[in-house]
């Protein structure tokens, strides 16, 4: 089967400051051998690998440092009047040469988005008052020069506060600031970055799993019968085909109740008022709070954890197999909350109860850690629909029981294994014509009861 892509490397222009005057562009898409980016849910950044032929005396010549710009435009080679989308980088760093003969050579550089350059050389130590996502959207705005889009984001749980944020960086103060934010139920908040933008994107888990699946009529499946097909299956198949794929070691459970994941006990001292509470959190109430919020459907089961295990007579979310304390001090700054202050929300009956959201936030964090998946697939769908982390799709496995084969289609489905996967990174690949697509995902959801294949 054909891997040729149809989206490639455009152009790719380095752009080199001479100090005065105006700065030399050199286009190198002609000498690449391999173009890498690396996308996290969690990373505000994206980071790159460059691999290019230098047979014009780039290093020499045009007295390369380490720290020039790097415009790089991907879109269709057989439409190059409109290009998909355009990326920047810097150099970061140089990793090797390798001679290629008397007046050439290879080289390889790691590239960084720019504002992480920025990052590097910034300290901040600053009072700011507000929610988490403005302080956030703040400093990258006046520190870093980098616009936020809030991209499937409905906000955080915590309110106005007043924090200090002492001699960070500002990616760092701002990843501190997410360490704390969450939505009501929990949920973690993401601020990161993708490779069809040059803005960040903010989102909340809670958004995310509300949007549907990106593939619901094409679901990814794994088949090695696919290089067996016509020409016109095999254009297809591009689409939706798996080339390779390995399960992370993801079934833990035994350090999942170990972790305090499943059921656990949390204390909080406010040294403020001396005000000791506490109460039991379990795994099976942050499920149950997903589907009355629709962010599980209730045509899907959860694969989390079994809710009718018993250990000893007692259902096993319902032991404390961790005790987790924290002291916390309220009024620090008056009429405002501190980074620690406990969120005091309503509850379903209109009265104040504390919401206890940094441990559901711990255990929610753990959960996207629990059936993990990799999976290695050609850049047609992804690039085409602009899928990125943050995003979800359903994948379909057979099982292995081959005597159901000549069965009903829904019975060769390896139920455990298939379902709705939520990204959480992407290693985009181009190489030789070639787009590859390395996804790492987690499964948040089985296949509907009424899904047909």
């Amino acid at each position: 089967m054909s891997n040729q892509s149809q989206f490639t490397i455009l152009e790719a222009v380095v752009i080199m400051s001479k100090g005065e005057g105006n700065p030399v562009e050199v286009d190198i898409s002609a000498s690449i051998l391999e173009f890498q980016t690396w996308e996290h849910i969690q990373k505000p950044y994206v980071d790159a690998r460059l691999i290019f032929l230098d047979d014009f005396g780039m290093k020499d010549t045009l007295s390369v440092k380490g720290t020039e710009r790097l415009k790089i435009t991907f879109g269709d080679p057989q439409n190059i009047e409109t290009p998909a989308f355009t990326k920047f980088f810097f150099f970061s760093r140089l990793n090797d040469t390798v001679k290629q003969g008397d007046r050439s050579e290879y080289i390889s550089l790691e590239l960084v988005e720019e504002h992480v350059y920025v990052d590097a050389v910034k300290q901040i130590s600053r009072s700011y008052t507000g929610n988490f996502e403005d302080i956030c959207e703040l400093i990258l705005g006046v520190d870093l020069g980098r616009p936020v889009i809030r991209n499937k984001f409905e906000g955080s749980a915590q309110g106005i506060r007043k924090v200090i944020v002492p001699y960070m960086s500002p990616l760092e103060a701002v990843q501190w600031l997410l360490s704390r934010a969450t939505t009501r139920t929990g949920s973690p908040l993401y601020i990161h970055s993708t490779l069809y933008s040059n803005s960040l994107l903010m989102s909340d888990l809670d958004s995310l799993m509300k949007v549907p699946v990106r593939n619901p009529d094409t679901p990814l499946r794994y088949s090695s019968a696919i290089s067996s097909v016509d020409a016109q299956e095999q254009n297809r198949a591009k689409y939706y085909n798996i080339i390779q794929y390995n399960e992370q070691n993801g079934d833990d459970m035994m350090s999942m109740y170990e972790n305090g994941n499943i059921g656990s006990y949390y204390s909080n001292i406010d040294a403020g008022t001396g005000i000791t509470s506490g109460d039991h959190i379990s795994v099976r109430d942050i499920i149950d709070e997903f589907y009355n919020n629709s962010l599980i459907s209730p045509e899907s089961s959860q694969t989390v954890y079994d809710p009718l295990l018993e250990i000893q007579g007692t259902l096993s979310d319902e032991y404390n197999s961790m005790n987790i304390f924290q002291v916390t001090s309220s009024n620090t700054y008056n009429q405002f909350q501190s980074y620690h202050d406990e969120a005091s929300l309503l509850d379903n009956n209109d009265n104040i109860a504390e919401s206890k959201l940094k441990v559901k936030n711990k255990i929610i964090r753990s959960i996207l850690k629990k059936n993990v998946i990799d999976i290695g697939i050609e850049g047609a769908l992804i690039m085409e629909a602009k899928i990125s982390a943050g995003d979800r799709v359903r994948m379909i496995f057979l099982n292995s029981n081959t005597e159901a084969d000549n069965g009903d289609a829904y019975d060769q489905i390896d139920k455990r294994k298939s379902g709705d996967y939520f990204i959480l990174a992407l290693n985009h690949k181009f190489s030789n014509d070639t787009h590859m697509v390395t996804s790492r995902l987690t499964k948040i959801g089985e296949l509907p009861k009424d899904y047909s294949v």
